[in-house]
């Protein structure tokens, strides 16, 4: 049992170096498919990020009526939080906020007593994700609730709508393009093995001649799939890697202003690379079983 695993085995890594041309060419054409699949990745995860602080800087802002007390404004406050879909609820006194508005216009506004500011109490809201319908379902709770001003809750309605069209055009572009570097990569596997069984059909005949069983024969080739695919699961993880790297230093050192942002919530590569190492060994070894299977049941006459 021992002796046969290893000559299959061996066989594996035979029929690699035997076809090298063929080979170096599969591993190149499939590393490049996971690359643009993990780049893909990378790029979800990094907009999931700078999408996730734009949503963190965006609040909901409920204004309440004047005069209430203070056991009122804490019974809001519970009724606020108990809606789903709520983080947190932050109460924000007419005071602090003045303190607040005073900054940005400076000695102008001194002449108004800071006592009786000409703006209201309120709460700053954030929402667990900023999510149009969940946005919309909360400000029509809280709009009922007594001691609200039914004018006064604004929300960021319109960032909402952009940010629930983006996550759904990542999401299905994204799919789009690992569905396809996918059935390019099984392509590309499966034609290598196909040359492969073309080149030893003489070979092939006399194992079956003296008794080879039908697993037997196709398991080498299984193995070079398999091993086609985790060699270029190992290069492409590394080129990834430098790529991503270098292009994050370029970001970094010529920041321009409108990139500034979000290059400070760039996921570093260090967070995700045995997520994506895993991923890779582990698709580069699928993809390379369900290539080398393909055509050995198509071409292999076994």
């Amino acid at each position: 049992m021992g002796s046969s695993i290893g000559y299959l085995i061996k066989t594996g890594f035979k029929n690699v170096y035997a076809n090298r041309l063929m080979s170096f060419a599969s591993i190149g054409v499939l590393a490049a498919c996971l690359m643009l699949i993990g780049g893909a990745i990378m790029l979800s995860i990094n907009v999931e990020s700078i999408v996730g602080a734009i949503e963190d800087q965006n609040e909901v802002v409920v204004f309440l009526e004047d005069d209430l007390e203070e056991e009122q404004i804490k019974t809001i406050r519970d009724q606020i939080m108990s809606i789903d879909d709520i983080a947190s609820c932050e109460f924000v006194s007419k005071q602090e906020g003045w303190k607040k508005e005073k900054e940005k216009w400076g000695p102008v506004v001194d002449m108004i007593d800071p006592e009786n500011p000409p703006i209201q109490d309120c709460f700053r809201v954030k929402m667990e994700e900023m999510d149009e319908m969940k946005l919309q379902r909360a400000k029509d709770h809280i709009e009922q609730i007594e001691g609200v001003d039914k004018d006064g809750v604004k929300a960021p309605q319109d960032e909402a709508s952009i940010f629930t069209d983006l996550k759904k055009a990542i999401s299905s572009v994204g799919f789009i393009v690992v569905v396809i570097l996918v059935i390019v990569s099984i392509v590309i596997i499966a034609n290598t093995i196909k040359i492969t069984i073309y080149s030893r059909r003489k070979e092939i005949n006399i194992m079956k001649l003296v008794g080879a069983t039908n697993t037997f024969i196709k398991m080498p080739f299984i193995i070079e799939g398999i091993l086609i695919g985790i060699l270029s699961a190992i290069l492409a993880f590394f080129l990834l890697w430098g790529g991503y790297t270098y292009a994050c230093k370029i970001l970094i050192e010529n920041p321009s202003n409108w990139l500034s942002e979000a290059v400070s919530h760039i996921v570093p590569f260090q967070n995700v690379a045995v997520m994506l190492i895993g991923g890779f060994t582990g698709a580069g070894a699928f993809l390379g079983v369900i290539g080398s299977s393909l055509f050995i049941r198509k071409h292999l006459n076994v």
